[in-house]
């Protein structure tokens, strides 16, 4: 077999494209993220990275600098999309083990719904302030 022959084996766990069989499953929530935005590095996971972003546009818009700001909000939406997308995913579970175990309460509920909505109106603010 010569050498650069597309026949060749290759080492390791083989799979196709880099899948190896994740199709299907959710993202892990507590996954850390290397993010290199405008004229920052931040690394932590998607709710951290974006709270961190939150709180950068709001010092660029208090300085005055409204295109970073936005620059800002646009890497905050990416990760929230992230956060809204594993939500969405883990809707259908949550309702299901409360059909199976009745143990989540409706104070339970609340908590996470007011979560979700302080994450939203914090966003807005900042939008707003903007």
């Amino acid at each position: 077999m010569r050498h650069g022959s597309s026949n060749r084996r290759t080492r390791g766990r083989g799979g196709s494209g880099g899948n190896n069989g994740s199709r299907g499953k959710a993202p892990n929530k507590n996954k850390v993220y290397d993010s290199s935005g405008p004229e920052v590095r931040i690394r932590g996971t998607a709710h951290q990275i974006t709270e961190k972003y939150l709180v950068l546009a709001k010092d660029a818009t208090s300085s005055g600098d409204h295109i970073l700001a936005q620059s800002y909000m646009q890497h905050a939406e990416h990760y929230q999309r992230l956060i809204n997308e594993w939500a969405e995913q883990n809707a259908p579970v949550a309702t299901q083990q409360h059909e199976d175990d009745q143990e989540i309460t409706d104070e339970d509920a609340t908590v996470v719904a007011k979560q979700a909505t302080q994450s939203n109106q914090t966003q807005e603010k900042v939008l707003e302030d903007a």
